[in-house]
This record gives structure tokens, sequence and C-alpha cells, in this order.
């Protein structure tokens, strides 16, 4: 018994120093994110006005979240146009800032919930096109509070793809080895954040003038649909 757990102890060691071999001599992956988050989402937009809140403000966190959060890059706008508001909320993490489970964990289904909303709807990886944009797959779900109905499109991009959600909130505790499988040992990715919220439905706002340059501006956080739809970088 002795041998054997001496043998477990050295494999264990080993294992550790081989990883942390691994992340010091293999480079960290590039980043999509040249310029603030701010200046790729308009913020002056005909016949809509715009205010910038802080994260700490937003349904997804609180000053104590907030200050865990690592962010490198974040923005929450919300833009309103008569009785309609759309909030563009942005968290952004350089590869290696931290873990996929812990970026993953701020979702409407957990921090909305928390803070009184309740979910009415909820969608898995629903194809989003708007205004003959198509972004990739995003997470779907329809949330109330006093009375107050936001239809909220989300996403967690890792590496540029997005993250899945098949599990339906139900915990792992075999979660870290689930993201080995899926993108092996090298976890350190850039990854985003980014949910889109309003009191409208998106066949109301596709209908709105202005709202395409919203859209536009989600494709440039590297939201666009590689195979469908092609946005210049000067938009």
């Amino acid at each position: 018994m002795k041998v054997f757990l001496l043998s477990f102890g050295f494999f264990v060691f080993f294992s550790v120093i081989s990883i942390k071999l691994y992340f010091l001599f293999i480079p960290l992956p590039g980043v999509s994110l040249n310029e603030p988050i701010s200046n790729l989402i308009p913020s002056k937009i005909d016949g809509w006005t715009y205010e910038d809140y802080d994260l700490a403000n937003s349904e997804e966190s609180s000053d104590r979240i907030a200050s865990f959060l690592n962010l490198d890059d974040s923005l929450y706008r919300i833009f309103r146009n008569g009785n309609t508001h759309v909030g563009v909320y942005v968290a952004y993490w350089t590869p290696g800032k931290v873990s996929y489970r812990w970026a993953g964990a701020h979702t409407p289904d957990t921090c909305w919930v928390v803070n009184g909303w309740e979910r009415l709807d909820r969608k898995f990886s629903v194809p989003f096109t708007a205004n003959n944009i198509t972004l990739k797959n995003a997470e779907f779900g329809v949330y109330e509070k006093d009375k107050r109905i936001e239809n909220v499109y989300f996403w967690h991009l890792v590496g540029g793809e997005p993250f899945g959600y098949a599990q339906k909130e139900i915990p792992n505790i075999f979660g870290a080895l689930l993201d080995i499988k899926k993108y092996g040992l090298n976890l350190r990715q850039e990854q985003f954040f980014i949910r889109l919220s309003s009191n409208k439905s998106l066949k109301d706002l596709n209908l709105i003038d202005g709202f395409d340059l919203i859209m536009k501006g989600l494709s440039r956080l590297n939201l666009a649909h590689p195979r469908k739809t092609a946005i210049k970088k000067s938009l």
C-alpha cells in the first residue's frame, strides 16, 4: 500500500511539473481584440440615445463580483429609441486570464435568477440572424422581474467559438476534465461574454432604423459567422 501511495504521489508530482513546463514553453494564443470595445460598439446612432454604465450596475454583477471578474476590457451600454431599449454587455479576458468555467458562470441563468429574475423560456445554441447579419449560434432566454420582460441572447466565446451549455446548468464536478477533452491542455484561449437584451423581440428590433449598426458592432467582436457573413473591418 505504501509503495502504491508513493508511486501515485510521484505520478501526481511529475504530472504537475509537466503541465507547468508545457505552459511555460508553449506561447499564448493570439487575440482578436485590437482596440477598445467601446470603439467597436457604436454610440451615436440617429434616432437613438445611449448611456454607458459600470458593470457593477448590470444584472449579471455587483461590486463584489465585478472586482473578482479580473477583466481586461468591458462595456455595458444601453440604447433607447422611444419605448424600446437595447442593452449590450461585453466582458473580455485575454488568453490565460480566467478559467472557462469561471467566465461562463455569469450567465442570466445564474446571476439574473439569483437577483430575482424568473426564467420564462430557454433555448440552447440557436441560429442568430438579424438585418442580414448572421452571427454565431447564441444562447437565448426570456426573463421577467417586476412585470418587466427581457429577451436575452448571449454568447460565451472561447477562442472565437461558442462555449457549449449542453449540460443545461447542471453542475459537473468533472467540468475541468471535460474542458481538457474538448480544448486540450492549453486552456488559455481569449474569452468574450457578450449579452444582447431588449424589451422587444428580435423581429421587432429589425424593423427599427439604426439597430443594424448595433448588430454590425457586435459582429466585430469575433461574433460574425465566418461562412455566412463577411463584415468589413472598416464598419
